[in-house]
């Protein structure tokens, strides 16, 4: 029998029209959407299913709309076929999923917190983000010990793709060291911070006091934050590690070599749009069965191998 895993996204895996069958489908959803918008005092049900791009891929809005897609389909896919899972974890926003998926909190308390994180979060200015696709981490930690702090690993996310967060002006300089060192490709991400880096110390300062307003359950399964990669039972604990992930890094490779290794997870299953950790998981270990559920269409298809 498999030993499932359920896995969350985080920012980037956003498209125009997700949720947009789900919701034609469920009037549950329907409902859990009207109450985040609620809480949030955001349309997120018209940016997502009509866009623009631009608004959806505004922080502010792509947080809570990942959070809600894919909280949402847990739901329908839980009460469908009562999942038996051994464990969660999230790629940054989705740590907040995996979280309300292990009832550390409730919908309406992940709602109100992940609205607060997006919004602390696009105040955030100063710095920026590149992908570094094809070159090992090693070479890439080499190169930016020569920016005095300024740049940092944000991101492990597979063997060779790695992100790199910090000041414009440091990213800038270090893209044409990691293109001279080989690197296959060099991307400047679309965000509007240096996220997972010294540079979010603020914002983790008031993330920190808001969320001093929550009680965060011990989990019903074990969660694997990103930032210890390894299991985690307790309900503070997880509070404490979901403040410290705004300045450290995602360690997404460790998490799944942990889960596969200790916990003898076999199957990983990522509900939510799109199908990147999908496309991680499968790059970190090409054994391991991955399965993503997106749409309606995947809910009422799904079954385990």
């Amino acid at each position: 029998m498999s030993k499932i895993m359920l896995v969350f996204p985080g920012q980037g895996s956003q498209y125009v029209g997700m949720m947009k069958d789900i919701l034609s489908e469920s009037y549950e959803a329907i409902e859990m959407v009207r109450e985040a918008e609620e809480i949030t005092g955001k349309p997120l049900r018209y940016v997502m299913e009509n866009g623009p791009e631009e608004k959806l891929n505004d922080t502010t809005f792509t947080q809570p709309a990942i959070f809600v897609h894919s909280f949402v389909v847990f739901k329908l896919l839980n009460e469908r076929y009562h999942l038996k899972f051994y464990a969660v974890a999230g790629h940054s926003l989705g740590e907040l999923t995996a979280l309300a998926a292990a009832d550390v909190y409730s919908f309406e308390d992940g709602m109100k917190i992940v609205n607060k994180r997006a919004d602390l979060m696009s105040r955030a200015k100063n710095g920026g983000m590149t992908a570094v696709i094809g070159l090992e981490k090693e070479k890439i930690e080499e190169i930016i010990k020569n920016y005095a702090g300024e740049l940092t690993i944000a991101n492990y996310n597979e063997p060779k793709q790695i992100v790199v967060s910090g000041s414009l002006w440091a990213l800038e300089k270090a893209e044409k060291r990691f293109k001279e060192m080989g690197a296959r490709r060099v991307i400047r991400l679309n965000v509007s911070g240096a996220f997972h880096s010294k540079f979010m110390f603020e914002a983790q300062k008031e993330f920190k006091s808001y969320l001093d307003n929550f009680t965060f359950n011990d989990p019903l399964v074990p969660v694997i934050p990103n930032v210890e990669a390894r299991s985690v039972l307790f309900g503070e604990k997880l509070k404490e590690d979901l403040v410290k992930q705004l300045t450290g890094p995602v360690r997404w490779v460790d998490t799944i070599e942990y889960a596969i290794n200790k916990l003898k997870i076999d199957t990983f299953v990522e509900l939510g749009p799109k199908r990147v950790l999908s496309g991680l998981i499968k790059r970190i270990n090409p054994d391991v069965t991955v399965m993503n559920v997106d749409t309606f269409e995947d809910i009422e298809n799904f079954k385990l191998p």
